[in-house]
């Protein structure tokens, strides 16, 4: 798509009915949302990682490094026989160990192994570097609106845990 393209679209959508003009907001976020995944997905198979393997490595990481399964599952966006796959193929790499659980010793809990914390870091700082350079060309305050617009339409998303 190029921008006569998506001009075309966003210009011609407010036509197509009263509820067009989301359009105009949701389709540069759903190509904004391809680009950055398709970048994403790169830079993580440079690091031997899928996705989803960063998705575990990186909620570990932002979470004290040891989850329960099911905690680690509520954070995750796919299912339990996804999560099996994967716990199961980064354990075999060294970047996870399942360990113990000190209140209910039938469980084991998800341990992010220091081999798992330095990788996902690297490929944190690598997806991170071009992520800014994308969004170099907003100023600072426009950052700060769809930065603050963004987290208000991902909190009617998630399900309120209070």
């Amino acid at each position: 798509m190029n921008r006569t393209h998506l001009d075309n679209i966003l210009n011609n959508a407010t036509n197509f009915s009263n509820n067009s003009d989301a359009w105009k907001i949701i389709l540069p976020m759903i190509l904004i949302d391809k680009f950055i995944l398709d970048k994403t997905d790169i830079s993580l198979y440079n690091f031997g990682l899928l996705r989803s393997d960063s998705d575990v490595l990186v909620t570990l990481f932002f979470n004290n490094k040891v989850l329960s399964p099911t905690e680690l599952y509520e954070a995750m966006l796919f299912s339990s026989g996804g999560m099996t796959k994967v716990l199961k193929r980064l354990e075999e790499k060294g970047l996870i160990s399942r360990i113990p659980s000190s209140i209910d010793k039938r469980s084991l809990l998800v341990q992010l192994e220091e081999k798992g914390e330095v990788l996902i870091k690297q490929a944190l700082l690598s997806i991170a570097e071009y992520q800014s350079q994308f969004l170099s060309i907003l100023e600072d305050t426009e950052k700060v609106v769809i930065e603050n617009a963004f987290k208000k339409l991902a909190y009617a998303l998630l399900i309120d845990d209070n």
